[in-house]
């Protein structure tokens, strides 16, 4: 009998005003990475010890594939809260600040911080979030062991 692993999720952006208030919600697939799914397969069998605890976003727009190993274009980095979601997702978030205005549209999730050379599990492009100064971008990411 063949059995068949598979990551799948999906994205989820959130911005909130500077008093919480929801402005907008958007959800996307996930495109997992080439290099992901390999360091996955190593922390499987204890031949890695980095696991993913980094969400990065940035201004790039190429649409994300399978071979990419970082953000087109990086702006900032947040340490992730990971939590496990029954039976079998791991969620990642993390919370972005803004004291300028900027238009975000990726975002990944990372082994490690920017500096490290990490290892990218995952990619999405979105629609354009023009942040200004006072606004939150909220990136959740989950990934599901299907």
């Amino acid at each position: 009998m063949k059995e068949k692993i598979e990551l799948i999720g999906i994205c989820t952006i959130i911005i909130r005003d500077k008093n919480g208030k929801i402005l907008s919600i958007e959800r996307k697939k996930n495109v997992i990475t080439n290099a992901g799914k390999a360091h996955v397969a190593k922390l499987l069998g204890g031949l890695e010890t980095s696991y993913f605890s980094y969400i990065q976003i940035g201004t790039g727009t190429a649409s994300p594939t399978s071979s990419d190993t970082a953000l087109q274009s990086y702006y900032a980095e947040k340490e992730a809260s990971v939590s496990f979601s029954s039976p079998s997702s791991v969620v990642f978030g993390a919370t972005f600040s803004f004291s300028e205005d900027v238009t975000i549209t990726e975002s990944g999730v990372f082994s490690g911080a920017k500096a490290t050379s990490p290892v990218m599990l995952c990619r999405q492009v979105f629609a354009g979030k023009s942040m200004t100064a006072g606004q939150y971008l909220e990136v959740v990411w989950t990934i599901g062991v299907a």
